[in-house]
This record gives C-alpha cells, sequence and structure tokens, in this order.
C-alpha cells in the first residue's frame, strides 16, 4: 500500500531518516549485531585456529568443518526465522536467538572434542539466523535516504567494530581461548535487556513491549502501516531478477567468505604473523567505512542496478593483489593495496545489497527472502570452507583456492550486467508520523509515496 495520503485532509508528515528515534534504534541494533549475535564468536574462529588446532591435534579441514556446522544449519533455519518475522513480528525470535547465542557461546569454553565443537557452532547457526529481524527493521526504517543512511550506519558499525579483532585476540592471549568465550556470553547476556527495552517492529513507532503478542493487525487490516509493500512470497520465488541476485551473490561472495577461517595461516604460509593477521583484519574494518559511505551514496544517486558492478569488481583486484603479496614479494606495501581494496569493497557489500533487494523484491516479505537468499548464500559459504582447507592439504599451498575464488568473484561482477531496472520506489516503506509526533523530527511529506515504481 502507499504510504501517502490517498484522501482529502491535511497532508501526513513523516518521520526523518535522521530523526533521534531512528538513530538511536540503528545504533542500538549496530550493537546488537556485533555484540549480540553470533558474530562475535563466529569473529574469533580465525584467531582460535592455531592454539585450538595445536591442543587437539586437528587438521585444517577437520576445524574449517566448523564453519560449514554453522553456515548450513543456519541456512536451514534463516528462511524459517524470516518468515515468522514477516508473520509475527521481529521481537521474539530475536530476544530468544539472542538467549541461544549467548548459551551457546559459554558452551564454547568447556568443549573437549570435535563433535561438540560442531554441534556448538552448528547451534550458533540455528539461533543467530534469528538476527534477520535486526536486517528487517533496519531496511525497513530508513525511507528518504536509504542508501545514505544505511552508510552512515554501516560507518558506524565498522569503526565500531575495528578493535573487536583486537578485544578477542587479547581475551586468547591473557586468559585463554575457553575464557574468551566465556567473557563473549557475558556481554551476550548483558546486552539483552537493552534489546528489549528498545527494540521496534517494521513499519511502527513506539512498539510495545510485550515479548508475546498478538496475530500483527497488518495481517488482518490492509490500512495498517505495518501492511508493508512488496512482492509476496510465490511472487518471489517465480521471479527470475531474485535468482540471478542469488547466483551472483553465492559465486561473487561465498568463495571469498571460505577463507575467513583460514586467514591467519594463509598469511603465515606467505611469511606473515598472527599479529600481522591481526592488524589485516582491523585496517580492512578501518578501510571499509569509505566503501560504505561511497556505495551508500552511490546507490541513492544512480537508480541502475548496474551501479554495483565497479564495486565488486574492485574486490576482485583486491583477493587478485592478495594472491600475489608475500613478506619477501611486496610485503607490506602490497598487503595494504590488498586490504585497502578489499575492505572497500568489502564495506560497499551492506548498502548496496540490502539496497537493490528492497528496491527490487519490496518489504512485505523481506524476512522470508532474504533468509532464504541467506541460506543458499550460507550453505554455499559452508562448503567453501572446507574445501579452502581441502586444496591447501591436497595441493601443498592455497594458490589453487585463490584462483577459485577470483573466478567466482568475476563470474558473480557480470551477473549484475543482466538484472534490469528496479520496480518499486526509493522511498517505500514511509509510515506517517502519529499525530502527536508530527511537529517532531518530521520530514516533508514530498515524495514519501511508496508507489511502485514502473516495472
Amino acid at each position: 500500500m502507499s504510504a501517502a495520503a490517498s484522501g482529502p485532509g491535511p497532508e501526513p508528515r513523516y518521520e526523518s531518516d535522521f530523526s533521534f528515534r531512528k538513530i538511536k534504534l540503528a545504533t542500538i541494533i549496530t550493537i546488537a549485531n556485533m555484540f549480540a549475535t553470533s558474530l562475535l564468536p563466529f569473529g574469533a574462529l580465525t584467531l582460535i585456529n592455531v592454539p585450538m588446532t595445536r591442543e587437539f591435534g586437528w587438521s585444517q579441514t577437520e576445524f574449517a568443518w566448523a564453519m560449514t556446522s554453522l553456515m548450513w544449519f543456519g541456512a536451514c533455519t534463516a528462511p524459517i526465522f524470516g518468515r515468522i518475522a514477516d508473520t509475527f513480528g521481529v521481537r521474539l525470535p530475536l530476544i530468544l536467538g539472542t538467549v541461544g547465542v549467548a548459551l551457546v557461546t559459554l558452551s564454547l569454553g568447556y568443549i573437549s572434542s570435535l563433535w561438540q565443537f560442531y554441534v556448538a557452532f552448528g547451534l550458533l547457526g540455528v539461533f543467530g539466523s534469528s538476527a534477520i529481524g535486526y536486517t528487517k527493521v533496519i531496511s525497513a526504517l530508513f525511507t528518504q535516504h536509504r542508501g545514505k543512511a544505511m552508510a552512515l550506519l554501516g560507518v558506524e558499525s565498522t569503526l565500531a567494530g575495528a578493535g573487536i579483532p583486537y578485544l578477542l585476540n587479547w581475551l586468547i592471549t591473557d586468559f585463554g581461548w575457553r575464557h574468551m568465550f566465556v567473557i563473549c556470553a557475558c556481554i551476550i547476556f548483558a546486552l539483552l535487556p537493552v534489546i528489549y527495552m528498545t527494540l521496534d517492529e517494521p513499519g511502527e513507532i513506539r512498539s510495545d513491549r510485550r515479548l508475546f503478542r498478538k496475530r500483527p493487525a497488518a495481517l488482518d487490516n490492509p490500512s495498517h502501516p505495518q501492511n508493508l509493500d512488496g512482492l509476496t512470497v510465490p511472487q518471489i520465488l517465480r521471479d527470475k531478477v531474485f535468482w540471478l541476485i542469488v547466483v551472483a551473490t553465492i559465486i561473487g561472495s561465498a568463495p571469498r567468505s571460505g577463507m575467513a577461517p583460514s586467514l591467519v595461516p594463509m598469511l603465515m604460509e606467505k611469511g606473515f604473523t598472527q599479529a600481522d593477521a591481526v592488524n589485516y583484519m582491523m585496517i580492512n574494518t578501518i578501510i571499509a567505512p569509505i566503501g560504505t559511505l561511497i556505495g551508500g551514496w552511490a546507490v541513492d544517486r544512480v537508480n541502475d542496478s548496474r551501479i554495483a558492478i565497479p564495486f565488486k569488481f574492485i574486490s576482485f583486484l583486491g583477493l587478485f593483489f592478495f594472491m600475489m603479496t608475500t613478506a619477501s614479494f611486496g610485503g607490506w606495501p602490497l598487503l595494504a593495496i590488498a586490504v585497502g581494496l578489499g575492505g572497500f569493497s568489502y564495506g560497499t557489500a551492506r548498502p548496496i545489497g540490502t539496497y537493490l533487494h528492497i528496491r527490487f523484491f519490496g518489504l512485505k516479505a523481506f524476512g522470508f527472502y532474504h533468509g532464504f537468499e541467506s541460506a543458499f548464500l550460507a550453505f554455499a559459504m559452508g562448503c567453501a570452507a572446507p574445501l579452502v582447507g581441502y586444496l591447501r592439504e591436497s595441493s601443498g599451498s592455497y594458490m589453487s583456492s585463490y584462483y577459485v575464488m577470483l573466478v567466482s568473484l568475476l563470474g558473480g561482477t557480470i551477473l549484475y550486467w543482466v538484472l534490469g531496472p528496479y520496480r518499486y520506489a526509493a522511498n517505500i516503506g514511509a509510515v506517517p508520523l502519529p499525530a502527536e509526533d508530527d511537529r517532531e523530527g518530521a520530514a516533508p511529506a514530498r515524495g514519501a509515496s511508496a508507489v511502485p515504481a514502473a516495472r
């Protein structure tokens, strides 16, 4: 439905994308995504590679299957959590998922065998996939300057996350990897009341704080603001563009994501140290905001999905330079070029990817289609990690893995040429302010209609 007024009467007012409420909500969600989801224990995976494989005598392939377990179990549950968020709201799955992630992270401090390691990471995938609710809230929150707002939010998260590798490495170095997981679990538990008290549902202003709520009125009342525009689930599953984006995302992202658990041994093979790997992760995180800001500005400025192509090609170049560099050939200067290009392209992924999703498929079934695509991506990423380990052990180096990742990145870039024009207006999802709030943080109603764009 259109968010604009359709009849006579005073022109509705819309909340600014940079109102205090939106910025506060976006900030809390950013913190929750970094410190209260499976991203926190997952971020430690490459840092615990060496100490855990040495302690337990596991091979690189055996260790990498933990990521596969996380990705595959997350793939099975992401569409389910997404559908629940679309149907009954995001609050219940997010709170229960956060509790689950905290308990599993705590258990990782006490594992003693490989199967326990796999089970724990599998459960992280299950509970962690509930975080799709955060993505839906953020995607519906910004409507007038969606690309720029998501870019600023991305900058906030990447800058705040720049110190996470150092935090995790410090905890591992001073307290050991077991206590690191216990401390991470305590952080997640501490954020639960903050999430509970601040989270608003998509399409709502000042949602009630009940954990269990009845069937949303949006499903029974077509005029309710939470009944957002967009394609239905059957329409999405029959849509050619959706499947093109799924394929482009998988072959353009999954292979390189497969190198994440092996980043430390990859750099050590090139003659660098684990401290260099931490610096690599930190620099990558610091440079990413530049790409985030430029990517967010670009999608607002250029009304064409092919705007993603140059940013994807930069990712290809970054991986190429990473493949070429060693401590003796190029050293840190060449590695800095690789991490700069890789960090820049990484920063563009969030604003560009989410923006394209909304403009092509709308918000009605966002949770389902985002979870459905994430399921395919997670399955591919789960295959990529042990494949990288297998290629390393069978060939004696990571070089063959780099070639596979380069070809995949190039193929994913090419697919963006054929997506076609957007289906929905840039400000889809705009919700009029309640009458008592129409003088505070309001934006003009100009262009507030979320009428589908020409197909």
